[in-house]
């Protein structure tokens, strides 16, 4: 993986962010956190912090949903509904910026495809658990994070 340039954003005449690199960025400007892939975030969104948010709130809400899915599946066995609702939501983490979750998912999903036993997989959803609900957390914090500095009035 290359080397990542950091940028940041302030708000320009108009009141929308713009995106910067951090050398030129003023005292006013948001830098996500580094485990953002924050360039393509900020090249997505159009540099637009509070559309960056709700990216962040929908995509950790569905994420969240369907992970309590995978545990009733994983229960009951069925591996190919399992893999399938996995491969749904695989793309939701690189919506969010994080491309290593985006790839935890590909594991998982390559995993499934083997059809392993309903115990396996649960020992395997068990292990990935903490991984992914960190995850939810760390998309959660930056929300908070972007939220509070769009609050801030402008210097």
């Amino acid at each position: 993986m290359g080397l990542r340039r950091s940028y940041g954003c302030r708000l320009n005449e108009s009141g929308k962010t713009k995106l910067y690199p951090m050398h030129a960025a003023t005292q006013r400007a948001f830098q996500l956190n580094s485990a953002f892939d924050a360039t393509f975030l900020m090249e997505m969104h159009d540099n637009d912090l509070a559309a960056i948010s709700a990216i962040l709130v929908t995509a950790s809400q569905q994420i969240s949903e369907e992970l309590d899915r995978y545990l009733i599946l994983a229960e009951k066995g069925d591996c190919s509904e399992l893999k399938r609702r996995i491969h749904l939501v695989k793309p939701l983490w690189g919506y969010c910026g994080l491309p290593e979750m985006q790839m935890k998912y590909q594991h998982m999903e390559q995993f499934l495809g083997e059809n392993p036993p309903a115990e396996v997989i649960r020992a395997r959803l068990q292990s990935e658990h903490p991984c992914i609900v960190e995850g939810l957390s760390l998309i959660t914090a930056e929300v908070v994070r972007i939220q509070e500095y769009l609050k801030q009035p402008a210097s």
